[in-house]
């Protein structure tokens, strides 16, 4: 069978700027939910470097900080979804 994710994006309004923290939440929520479909390393710095519109290099120069708050959140919720 054909496997269906879904997104929810109960967040999309119009807005001149989303606030950080719902950035980190709602890319740690997408990267947790594809933690066990077999992406690789180079598949999330794809992303990254599509998402962001910036090569990598830059991008993990200039956002470090936020990618590893985004990584910290994601690890957290595989953690707690992994002891229920």
């Amino acid at each position: 069978g054909i496997n269906l994710y879904l997104i929810d994006l109960h967040r999309v309004q119009i807005r001149k700027a989303i606030p950080l923290r719902w950035q980190v939440k709602d890319l740690a929520a997408l990267y947790f939910s594809s933690m066990d479909i077999g992406l690789t390393k180079r598949d999330l710095y794809r992303f990254i470097r599509r998402y962001s519109n910036e090569t990598l290099k830059n991008e993990l120069t200039l956002n470090r900080s936020f990618w590893q708050k985004v990584e910290k959140r994601a690890l957290g919720l595989y953690a707690k979804h992994a002891n229920q």
